[in-house]
């Protein structure tokens, strides 16, 4: 296993440390677990790049864990009443759309390639930063802007996929 996958495993062992923490209301720490989530995240991708060390278990497993840290810090933030539940609604819903879209496409076409999109790493990157914002009590008006941002950018990034997954089908006709 590459140092970049072990680093995303790791990064995946500690959304349920986080969780727990962040629940119990240890903060300082949550924010700090959370911290160096979003910076493995960083560091394991640069790392695969740098060294030459892309592999498949590592193409499923970073956004994977990018999905499992989005989702754990969500359902936790709607069930402490942080976020609305439209919000989670929303970010579930993209993330269940585009994973369903995959599987038509790979039924009708064998093929199972999934390749990020530039909104998808923003909506990410977007998804992040709310999280964030949240847990460091972002003042409203900055919070608000991160917020609309990250909704837009969700269905943006919906519609994209979508497209690319029509034009997948199409090609494959």
């Amino acid at each position: 296993m590459t140092l970049a996958n072990k680093i995303t495993v790791l990064r995946i062992i500690a959304i349920p440390i986080f969780i727990i923490v962040l629940l119990q209301g240890h903060m300082t720490w949550a924010r700090v677990i959370f911290i160096l989530s979003v910076f493995s995240d960083a560091l394991d991708g640069a790392l695969a790049r740098i060294r030459g060390e892309r592999t498949p278990l590592g193409s499923f497993l970073d956004p994977l864990a990018d999905k499992l840290l989005l989702m754990a810090t969500f359902i936790a933030y709607t069930y402490l009443g942080w976020i609305p539940v439209w919000i989670f609604i929303a970010v579930l819903s993209r993330d269940l759309l585009i994973i369903m879209g995959w599987a038509v496409v790979y039924i009708l076409t064998g093929n199972s390639k999934i390749q990020p999109r530039p909104l998808g790493k923003l909506t990410t990157a977007l998804q992040m930063a709310v999280a964030l914002g949240k847990m460091i009590h972002l003042s409203p008006p900055f919070y608000d802007v991160l917020l609309y941002a990250m909704i837009t950018a969700t269905i943006l990034s919906l519609c994209d996929y979508i497209w690319v997954g029509n034009q997948r089908l199409g090609s494959a006709a």
